[in-house]
């Protein structure tokens, strides 16, 4: 680089302001030569000399661009261009929230068509969300949406080349098609900044989920733990009423929420102190009496055994709207046994479980959580997460279908 004066390139001011490396700044590649770097909370990248980037790393500490350029235009204009793509930021700026909402997974689910982060007319859009900080329990399940995905690819989302319309597939437990001519998007996942805090994370799922559901669209959330449902049904309670109803995880009660922070063991209590939420029902796991406390309301598995659908007709009305969350810890782990008083359900009985809810009530939003590939008999468990993610996508969709034919 040359020493040329300054001309009309930046003003007094903006030469004496002092700036700082955007701590999101992070190295991707290295030689004597060249240095990529990159900013985690955008995923914008440059590959600038390693002149350049010396002077990048004098900005650690606040300094001016005149003190760092001097009088060298082409310096000077290589740490603005660094400034307007953020890798650097005025001393005491606030780093903007990340522009990048997803990242893009290497497959999709089912290998359906990606969708874009706009309103659609598309049936069913489907969104990973690798997080799993809020439950001790789940470590792994981060991994999730990317695990369900390629287990996935044994069943492919097909499309009619004359009519247009999707295949669907063949339920052998129903005996019939389940989700013909039902369209499918895959969004991708959204983006997780390790160490940002759950607030930010929720926000952006909020956007993106408000974004895509926008035409009408259904949510499917792949998770992750269970309290990656939060965003979803706080976006879908402010439309319309709705009640919750989750299927696994640990025995729940009302918990003193935090004021910034969702866990599984309290999002009843933040579930709840949602308006439009008019009821909270956990099944599976619980030793809470029977009858509804505070809205919430809980069916063991044994008694979902002796009573089926009669218990959760107890707790809510028949076509109420709801948001439908299953964690896998509810099935029955491979080798263990199951009896009647099980706090852990076989595949058929939640496929059975699924179905009942289809039937009798509105599903608005879906997700799946506790997919943990790192777990033992995971190859065992995958197909089976996948045969009832399809079943509840069934559940959602092929009731409606047949309300909006009738």
């Amino acid at each position: 680089m040359t020493d040329e004066p300054f001309g009309e390139a930046g003003t007094p001011g903006s030469l004496s302001e002092k700036l700082v490396i955007s701590p999101s700044m992070q190295i991707e590649q290295s030689d004597p030569q060249t240095v990529t770097i990159y900013l985690r909370s955008a995923g914008t990248r440059l590959r600038i000399p390693r002149a350049l980037y010396e002077l990048l790393l004098k900005f650690e500490i606040p300094q001016s661009l005149a003190s760092i350029a001097g009088s060298n235009l082409r310096v000077a204009s290589a740490i603005e261009r660094l400034r307007d793509k953020g890798f650097l930021l005025g001393e005491g700026d606030a780093e903007q929230s990340p522009h990048r909402l997803v990242t893009d997974p290497p497959v999709r689910l089912f290998d359906c068509p990606a969708h874009k982060l706009a309103p659609s007319a598309t049936d069913l859009v489907v969104v990973g969300i690798p997080y799993d900080l809020s439950d001790r329990a789940a470590a792994g399940a981060r991994q999730g949406p990317s695990a369900l995905r390629e287990t996935s690819l044994q069943l492919l989302y097909g499309i009619d080349r004359r009519t247009g319309q999707p295949h669907g597939w063949f339920d052998a437990d129903l005996a019939r098609p389940i989700l013909r001519g039902v369209t499918i998007g895959d969004c991708g996942d959204v983006f997780v900044d390790p160490g940002e805090r759950q607030a930010q994370l929720f926000a952006r799922i909020a956007a993106i989920l408000g974004k895509v559901t926008g035409g009408g669209s259904l949510p499917v959330l792949l998770g992750g733990d269970a309290a990656i449902g939060f965003p979803a049904i706080e976006l879908l309670q402010a439309r319309l009423p709705l009640a919750v109803i989750r299927i696994g995880g640990a025995a729940p009660h009302i918990a003193a929420p935090h004021a910034s922070f969702v866990s599984p063991s309290t999002l009843p209590a933040r579930v709840l102190a949602l308006p439009g939420v008019r009821r909270y029902v956990h099944v599976g796991a619980g030793e809470r009496p029977g009858g509804i406390q505070s809205g919430l309301a809980t069916v063991t598995a044994p008694r979902f055994r002796r009573e089926g659908m009669a218990a959760l007709e107890q707790c809510l009305d028949d076509g109420m709207r709801v948001y439908v969350g299953l964690d896998l810890d509810a099935l029955v782990a491979p080798g263990d046994a199951d009896g009647p008083e099980s706090a852990h359900f076989a595949y058929a009985e939640l496929h059975a479980l699924l179905c009942g809810i289809g039937e009798r009530y509105t599903i608005a939003g879906f997700d799946l959580v506790g997919a943990n590939p790192l777990r033992p008999g995971w190859g065992a468990t995958a197909m089976t997460a996948v045969h009832l993610l399809l079943t509840g996508l069934s559940a959602a969709k092929d009731r409606r279908g047949a309300e909006a034919r009738s």
